[in-house]
């Protein structure tokens, strides 16, 4: 039940234009960020750069079950995707308490 209802606010996050693709996007934002969301199997040098990004600016980091984002997006590949709404950011790690999507908990 809680699995779907982060899929909801992923989808909801994807339809509205809340959603920074990748690392490279990331990494080169403008918009504030209020969540980042990654897939655990994320290669090493990758990961690294995004955990730095969410450490240094104290943005929540999400590690997601391998392949949960790609399935909640429903795009293949997908490794990463950060949030610019505040208030599904929000919602979803309100709803990720029991730890449905992540391996690890928020930080």
């Amino acid at each position: 039940m809680q699995s779907r209802k982060i899929d909801s606010y992923i989808g909801f996050a994807v339809r509205s234009g809340s959603v920074i693709w990748g690392l490279d996007e990331l990494l080169a934002a403008k918009k504030r960020v209020y969540l980042i969301m990654r897939d655990a199997d994320m290669g090493g040098s990758s990961a690294r750069k995004a955990d730095r990004k969410a450490q240094s600016e104290n943005i929540p980091l999400l590690i997601c079950k391998s392949g949960e984002i790609a399935r909640a997006v429903h795009k293949e590949n997908v490794k990463l995707i950060a949030l610019t709404s505040n208030e599904l950011a929000d919602a979803i790690l309100r709803s990720d308490k029991s730890g449905i999507i992540t391996e690890v908990e928020s930080e």
